[in-house]
This record gives C-alpha cells, sequence and structure tokens, in this order.
C-alpha cells in the first residue's frame, strides 16, 4: 500500500490543471512515493555527513539539485512557520495558504535594499614567474 493515494495524486494534477485517469494516478502513486524517499534519504545523507541530527531545507536542495531536480523555491524558515490547511474534499492533501494582497498593499510594499555597486580590484603578483610587487626595506 503506498503513502500516496490515487485520490492524492488526482488533486495535486488538478491543482496544476492535468486531467487525470484513475489508472494513471494508481501507477504514478508507488513512483511518487519511491522519488520522495529517494530525496529524504539523500537529504538524510547531506544532513548526517554535516555532522547534523535535524534535516534542514539546504539538505532537501541538495539532495534536489544531488538528482537533477529544479529547486523548490518558497520554503519557509524558522521564523516564518507554515500554516498547511486542509484540502476540501481530499482529506490527504494540505497545502501552504498564501495571505492575499490588495493592489494597494502591493504598489506601496516598501522596496529592497539595492545592492552595492560591484568593484573589481585587479593585482598582480607574478607575471611571468617576476615578482612586481614592491618589496620592503629593511
Amino acid at each position: 500500500m503506498s503513502v500516496f493515494t490515487p485520490v492524492s495524486i488526482q488533486a495535486i494534477a488538478q491543482s496544476i490543471n492535468v486531467k487525470l485517469a484513475d489508472e494513471a494516478a494508481k501507477a504514478l502513486a508507488p513512483d511518487v512515493e519511491y522519488r520522495l524517499r529517494e530525496i529524504i534519504q539523500d537529504s538524510l545523507k547531506f544532513a548526517r555527513h554535516s555532522c547534523r541530527t535535524k534535516l534542514t531545507t539546504n539538505d532537501v536542495i541538495s539532495a534536489l539539485r544531488l538528482r537533477n531536480v529544479e529547486a523548490v523555491f518558497g520554503g519557509m524558515g524558522q521564523r516564518d512557520p507554515a500554516r498547511f490547511v486542509k484540502a476540501t474534499g481530499h482529506p490527504d492533501v494540505y497545502f501552504v495558504e498564501d495571505r492575499t494582497l490588495t493592489i494597494k498593499e502591493a504598489v506601496y510594499f516598501p522596496l529592497p535594499k539595492a545592492p552595492a555597486e560591484p568593484t573589481i580590484l585587479p593585482h598582480w603578483l607574478f607575471i611571468e614567474g617576476c615578482s612586481h610587487a614592491p618589496r620592503r626595506m629593511q
């Protein structure tokens, strides 16, 4: 028995506007579980190799990068705990509800600080095996 039911696979497919047949959902459920177990095991390896017992989002991102999977953006930090909401009609599906912004809030939201100007300072110590740096007088 798979942890992911075909109903939850169909709910996820519907959330991204994909029509999925019952047979396809039944076939995808074990594969989704297998892929998820792989990612979790790899991320646990990253945590273990870092001498940590706590799994972080960076471990999961590293595991996804190891498998050549696109990184997931919007992971919650410790300061902003995720508030999961149960999907109506699907008892196994949870999601993070986004806050609704008005146009006024979006327009008058303060902009982030601009990054500093990039500066490059070239410094050649050795050119063709000779040091051209000024020598100290002793």
